[in-house]
């Protein structure tokens, strides 16, 4: 299953996972970094690592999706990883595979420079109440991006104003002009889990928050909660829909989260597309800079009403130091965690949402609105805190499964086969 970073493809993989061996062509004093990033955000982020006044050498190993498999390469090991599953963190200190962080870093002048939901994934009870990850890069997760002028045109209202289950009926207004209304990369098992977290939030947060949670999943009855099949029910009006994508679901299921972004910007074959933050390069590359304003227009993720209003899901990187760590790698995670050390990837890049609360918000038109609002996210995305990277992740697969037989089984067997996937994923995770 392919990822927003399938340019690591296995061909590039194979000789940068073995520049973890030691003596692969590494300086013995080089603090090494593996990251999941590729192409435009492995450049950013190598521009942020030329900006901090380090005084040691660094090299940058990028694994893509195989990050993970740094921690069992023992003392070969990178020194720094830059995760992208925070809720990896745990079990990792757990096994001791971190060194823990030095407490100071989360604070200056006493004051917390990150939202509070970070804390509940990286301050481990269970290996010694210290915190063992900080958070680098941000993601919100609960956006769409849309053509303004083709809306317009359309006389359709901004995005941020329907509901959810306006959706259908939209589609079906916009199929007279040729158009579909969603984009999709669903080649990208993330674009799915990100899709349904925010139906999910957005009408069930009960549930969201009991698959967060495997010993809060089942009821005293021992039965999942019955909203998750709602909920997956509401998704199948969606992206069943006969006008939902361009072409057929068998090719949206072919279609990556870059190729998403083209249909809507590039292509014109769709009006909006479900994604974070970090699309804006995308974006940037499609629309000519003097229209970009008039052109892109950003909303939030409808809500469902009441008062927990509308989802604001997170993702994101954080630091951590491997247990087998050169001394100075701590140094470099400081230097990093500066209010300022993003700058460089915030102001020439784009598509980064800094963590830290005090960087200075020097972001884009089209993402300082969402950075604003984004100090206090609602919850964190659950892709990242419940299962392992790649094509393996569970999640990721049940969604996959779930859009196919939509296609070719009707909805009402894909949401029957969806709930007992996730079902039996949060069973064997409760065990």
């Amino acid at each position: 299953m392919a990822t927003r970073r399938a340019v690591l493809r296995a061909g590039v993989l194979l000789p940068v996972t073995a520049a973890c061996a030691p003596g692969f062509g590494a300086r013995s004093d080089a603090v090494r970094i593996a990251v999941s990033w590729g192409g435009s955000e492995l450049d950013a982020f190598e521009s942020v690592l030329t900006a901090v006044d380090f005084g040691y050498p660094t090299e940058v190993i990028p694994l893509g999706d195989d990050i993970g498999t740094v921690f069992g390469a023992g003392r070969s090991a990178p020194d720094i990883v830059m995760l992208p599953q925070a809720g990896q963190v745990r079990k990792l200190a757990e096994d001791k595979r971190l060194r823990p962080l030095d407490d100071a870093l989360w604070t200056a002048g006493g004051a917390a420079e990150y939202a509070p939901g970070w804390q509940s994934l990286l301050r481990i009870p269970s290996a010694g109440d210290r915190l063992y990850g900080l958070p680098f890069k941000q993601a919100c997760k609960s956006l769409i991006w849309y053509d303004r002028e083709r809306l317009r045109k359309l006389g359709l209202p901004d995005p941020g104003t329907w509901s959810f289950r306006e959706w259908p009926s939209h589609m079906d207004a916009v199929s007279d002009a040729g158009l579909s209304l969603l984009a999709l990369g669903a080649a990208d098992g993330w674009v799915l889990t990100d899709f349904f977290e925010n139906v999910l939030w957005a009408e069930y947060p009960d549930v969201y928050d009991r698959l967060a949670n495997p010993a809060l999943w089942l009821d005293a009855s021992g039965q999942p909660p019955a909203d998750l099949g709602s909920a997956l029910r509401d998704l199948a009006a969606v992206w069943g829909h006969r006008h939902a994508f361009p072409g057929d679901i068998g090719k949206t299921l072919t279609r990556q989260f870059p190729d998403a972004i083209h249909d809507v910007f590039q292509r014109h074959s769709a009006l909006m597309v479900v994604a974070p933050d970090f699309a804006e390069p995308i974006v940037r590359a499609c629309v000519p800079a003097a229209s970009l304003e008039s052109t892109v227009g950003v909303a939030p993720f409808p809500g469902a009403g009441g008062a927990r209003g509308a989802p604001l899901i997170a993702g994101g990187d954080v630091m951590v130091v491997t247990e087998s760590a050169k001394d100075t790698a701590a140094q470099l995670v400081s230097l990093l965690a500066q209010p300022r050390a993003a700058l460089p990837w915030i102001t020439r890049y784009g598509g980064f949402v800094a963590a830290n609360q005090a960087t200075p918000q020097q972001y884009s038109p089209l993402i300082a609105p969402v950075a604003a609002r984004f100090r206090d996210w609602t919850a964190f995305d659950l892709g990242d805190r419940i299962g392992s990277s790649g094509g393996r992740f569970d999640l990721w697969r049940a969604l996959t499964d779930f859009l196919t037989a939509l296609d070719t089984e009707g909805s009402d067997t894909a949401v029957r086969h969806a709930v007992a996937a996730i079902d039996d994923l949060e069973r064997r995770r409760r065990d």
